[in-house]
């Protein structure tokens, strides 16, 4: 199993990002070929209580990494990574976006 995540930094305007992460970023996800499952995750905090040092965790799941491969060269996940720089931009919630695969 493949992986794409995204480590979404603190938002400047918090309300706005998650607006706009709800209601147009996600949806611009789903439309992903080859996507088996998606979660986000709101982080509260480090397990020593700490501040965390993002905000939201974004992961996405794909049958092998060459599914995953497939994805990023679509106009779909072009089109939702063009949206991740508009969020970056108006909102400062700066993404860092990772592949991996399982152990």
């Amino acid at each position: 199993m493949a992986k794409f995540i995204a480590l979404w930094g603190h938002p400047d305007d918090i309300p706005g990002f998650e607006k706009h992460y709800r209601e147009v970023h996600i949806p611009l996800c789903h439309k992903w070929p080859g996507v088996e499952s998606m979660t986000t995750t709101q982080i509260s905090g480090t397990a020593t209580g700490d501040p965390a040092p993002y905000h939201l965790v974004f992961e996405a799941t794909f049958e092998s990494a060459n599914a995953l491969r497939d994805a990023l060269k679509s106009p779909e996940m072009m089109a939702a990574g063009k949206d991740a720089v508009g969020i970056a931009k108006q909102y400062g919630a700066r993404p860092t976006m990772l592949v991996g695969d399982d152990l």
